[in-house]
């Protein structure tokens, strides 16, 4: 479901040591939605919002300068 939210950039998808949450396969479906939010608001080089991600948690478009700086306005994730 991450899939339609969050896209991987710059790197082949597929397993990836990230500091903190261990090995994380990103070819696969199991990732949540949550741990991706999570990696991406701490800059995570691979992990790029889609347009359906923008809206779904924060419930407006995002400036690419600015999508570090919003809080989640979705309440299904905390």
């Amino acid at each position: 479901m991450w899939k339609k939210y969050f896209k991987v950039v710059r790197l082949v998808p597929g397993e990836v040591v990230v500091p903190g949450y261990g090995t994380i396969d990103f070819s696969k479906d199991n990732i949540s939605v949550e741990v991706c939010c999570k990696l991406f608001e701490s800059d995570f080089p691979y992990l790029a919002i889609t347009e359906e991600g923008k809206d779904f948690l924060y419930g407006e478009p995002v400036k690419a300068t600015d999508s570090k700086k919003v809080k989640l306005r979705n309440t299904r994730l905390k």
